[in-house]
């Protein structure tokens, strides 16, 4: 099993009995941020997220989220968060799971490297790091799936749904297909066709049998979501997208080697794919154009170029790259882009 790097964490849930659980008012925020996601992924609201001022300080509403917790899992540990119940947390079916440090180290076994925290800090932009995030048509895009937004209209939804299915067609009819491989088989066919089977106006689903905005569609892919196989499916997916992304950005952006550069480029090409980073960085880019002074440029750039409708959330997700105390200033380490255990597709 993969360590999450956070020894606090580590220790607990290897089953060590010396160390201090993690309760109210604990100092040791990072452990109580990863209780916090963990508890986040097991349905419990009102919890605070990454970049929310009161992530890793254990209040009353993550104490009152553990009570909910042992208690619906008998456990006897309700104030603390123990080893036995550390490991509840992260072993139990988590009906809402998020792509955080704890829950893709602990839970899916991958390392926590440079692009794996950086897929968390993107997951978290784009569906508050739900690996159930969906977007039901609000842009015209059609439906938009999972940690990274696998969207229909330009394609990208049939990535995902043709991984999905060569990770396990048994698990993949069994869910979309209601047990009818024709129907499944359909879905990926529907999503092939040009503008992913929707209407490049409108986002406007272009077949009533595969409107995948609306129920069963939506359930199913739900359903899809809170399988650990596919959830592993979406996290090597979205790596491999991130480490092309990286690969193209050393090309166009040499010079741009931070860890908060890289990400932040990657969260933009995860929003305007390749092409569209580097058009908008080459839009910017001057001689003399210190990193900071690029980043900013780039934002802004990225900002004018939406609706108004999405001006204030662009705006805020480019100024949280820019500002994160998660993030260094220290050169990027790719780190490898897999996971420690055995395949996902078993």
């Amino acid at each position: 099993m993969a360590r999450c790097g956070i020894d606090r964490i580590d220790n607990l849930f290897a089953g060590n009995a010396e160390v201090m659980p993690i309760g109210p008012q604990d100092p040791d925020k990072d452990a109580v941020g990863v209780v916090q996601d963990i508890l986040t992924g097991q349905g419990k609201k009102g919890l605070p997220v990454l970049l929310s001022p009161d992530y890793g300080i254990f209040g009353p509403k993550t104490t009152e989220a553990l009570h909910d917790f042992c208690g619906e899992h008998g456990l006897s540990s309700r104030d603390v968060v123990d080893a036995p119940t550390l490991r509840a947390m992260v072993q139990n079916p988590a009906p809402d799971p998020l792509a955080s440090r704890g829950y893709l180290t602990l839970a899916l076994d991958f390392l926590y490297s440079g692009l794996s925290k950086v897929l968390s800090l993107v997951a978290l932009m784009e569906g508050q790091g739900r690996f159930a995030a969906m977007n039901l048509n609000t842009d015209g895009a059609g439906l938009s799936f999972g940690i990274i937004q696998w969207a229909q209209k330009p394609g990208r939804l049939a990535e995902i749904l043709s991984a999905y299915r060569d990770a396990s067609r048994g698990e993949f009819v069994r869910i979309f297909g209601d047990g009818d491989g024709q129907m499944a088989d359909g879905l990926i066919g529907h999503v092939q066709r040009p503008s992913g089977g929707v209407d490049p106006q409108t986002g406007m689903t272009n077949d009533p049998a595969y409107n995948l905005v609306e129920d069963p569609w939506v359930s199913r892919f739900k359903a899809a979501a809170i399988l650990p196989l596919f959830q592993s499916v979406k996290v090597r997916l979205a790596l491999a997208a991130f480490e092309a992304s990286y690969e193209r950005l050393r090309q166009f952006a040499p010079t741009l080697i931070s860890e908060r550069s890289v990400a932040f480029m990657i969260d933009l090409s995860n929003q305007y794919g390749n092409s569209g980073a580097e058009r908008l960085y080459r839009a910017v880019q001057r001689p003399g154009t210190t990193e900071r002074e690029l980043l900013e440029g780039i934002a802004e750039a990225s900002v004018s170029g939406v609706p108004d409708k999405f001006k204030a959330g662009t705006s805020q997700r480019r100024e949280s790259f820019l500002t994160t105390n998660l993030l260094s200033d220290e050169p990027f380490q790719a780190g490898p882009a897999a996971p420690s255990g055995p395949s996902a597709t078993g």
